[in-house]
């Protein structure tokens, strides 16, 4: 398979692959919503495979919060609606359960989360509970759900958003994930000592957050969209440009190869096209 056929997921779940490392226990819990399932759920677990198969044989993921290293090939192709039925017939070397992954994530065990939200801002805080004001929101959310637990009790967490003006705000509503508050020691200053966001992956860019400022600062643009497309979906009020930026790497022919042979042989995971 030539490389100019790999697509914008293609290169998301790369993108995602690159980042976690060897030794490692990776925690995908539940999302609802075919572009969060495509996001949140279907892109990181063809990520972590990957992974797995080139540089990291040694970690662990757990998908929904039981099902542990899964084959990823035999993914169900009715997770939306029939998400727990189906997971539970998922081939997998082990079954875990809530209370016990509980005890994981409070010994901080695990090492990677990954999360979504409707908003999220300039310190990597995310927002799933309220648009507006809390009292009085103009939409009421679906909750933190476990949004809490992953910003503080996991190594480190991977966001994963659509691209768009109104999720890319200066300041959240509401703090249902803790990123870096309001900047430098305002983690510590709460008790968080480990942890926070260290990546923010779109269908459009890459986004790291600066060591120093803890601001989002863009790193790079996936192949085929334009600088201008990105400023035009971030409502970031600073400089997030203080560094030259450059083009999210595609996937290498073996990578690609194994995302569409070996990973996800039938396209349940990565569409071919972003149509």
């Amino acid at each position: 398979m030539k490389l100019e056929q790999a697509g914008i997921y293609d290169v998301m779940a790369t993108a995602i692959a690159r980042e976690l490392r060897d030794n490692e226990l990776w925690f995908l819990g539940m999302s609802t919503g075919p572009q969060t399932i495509l996001l949140l759920t279907r892109i990181p677990i063809a990520a972590m495979a990957l992974a797995q198969h080139n540089h990291a044989p040694n970690s662990w993921m757990i998908v929904a919060g039981w099902v542990m290293n899964p084959r990823v090939s035999s993914v169900p192709t009715a997770m939306e609606s029939e998400f727990g039925t189906t997971l539970g017939e998922w081939p997998a070397e082990a079954f875990n359960n809530s209370l016990a992954m509980s005890y994981i994530a409070a010994r901080h065990e695990i090492d990677v989360g990954f999360g979504s939200a409707a908003q999220v801002d300039k310190y990597g805080n995310c927002n799933t509970v309220a648009i507006g004001d809390y009292s009085r929101p103009k939409v009421r959310l679906v909750g933190p759900i476990n949004q809490p637990g992953h910003f503080t009790l996991f190594g480190r967490e991977i966001i994963i958003m659509p691209h768009e003006k109104r999720n890319f705000v200066d300041r959240v509503d509401f703090v249902s994930g803790a990123g870096y508050l309001e900047g430098p020691g305002s983690r510590e200053r709460l008790g968080l000592h480990r942890g926070g966001p260290s990546m923010l992956l779109t269908d459009k860019a890459v986004f790291r957050f600066d060591n120093e400022t803890k601001l989002a600062q863009l790193e790079s643009i996936h192949p085929g969209i334009a600088l201008d497309e990105v400023i035009a979906e971030t409502g970031f009020v600073h400089d997030y440009m203080t560094r030259p930026v450059c083009m999210t790497p595609t996937p290498t022919e073996e990578e690609l190869w194994l995302l569409r042979n070996r990973i996800d042989p039938v396209g349940v995971l990565l569409p071919l096209s972003c149509d």
